[in-house]
């Protein structure tokens, strides 16, 4: 049983992905996550455990933002658009351990 996610899919990767590919883009990794308030919820429910969802918060600010996006944010006004730039390959960064959850990859 993984300790700190319930759904490695959907919304888990999708922040994942914007986080690995913010750090891949700007060579450090991003303090604000921004996305709707529902997908704030369902990771906090459905996603993560709340070790899971606890560990991502001391991480990154999970703030409220405009429907369907997902924007990972840092200084001086970098952004990272999922929906834009989304997952393009393999990423030389790991934000699954920079966040200490458990790396569903290593279950199966």
């Amino acid at each position: 049983m993984n300790k700190t996610i319930k759904s490695p899919g959907g919304l888990t990767v999708r922040l994942v992905e914007a986080l690995n590919g913010f750090r891949t883009k700007y060579g450090y990794w991003p303090s604000c996550v921004e996305m709707e308030a529902s997908s704030i919820g369902v990771l906090a429910t459905g996603c993560l455990t709340p070790l899971g969802f606890f560990l991502v918060q001391s991480k990154v600010d999970l703030v409220v933002g405009d429907d369907g996006k997902i924007l990972a944010k840092g200084r001086n006004g970098d952004v990272f658009d999922y929906g834009d730039e989304g997952w393009r390959g393999e990423h030389q960064h790991d934000a699954y351990t920079w966040l200490g959850l458990d790396n569903w990859e290593d279950e199966e």
